[in-house]
């Protein structure tokens, strides 16, 4: 089978592919035509990644004071 031409993804193409393999929610035809590097995902994971820790740390802060 040959395989389609890929794109190469967008940045908020990739951040939006990252944010919802957090949540779990997936399309899979919207992300296997796209041509993500791995340092991309993982950049952008690393970066989503602290974002949650920090405003849940924000969050309990603020409730605790």
């Amino acid at each position: 089978m040959i395989d389609p031409i890929k794109q190469k993804a967008s940045l908020l193409q990739v951040v939006r592919m990252v944010l919802s393999a957090f949540l779990g929610i997936r399309k899979r035809a919207d992300h296997d035509q796209l041509e993500v590097a791995p340092w991309q995902v993982i950049v952008i994971a690393i970066i989503a990644g602290l974002s949650f820790v920090l405003a849940v740390v924000s969050i309990v802060r603020l409730v605790l004071r």
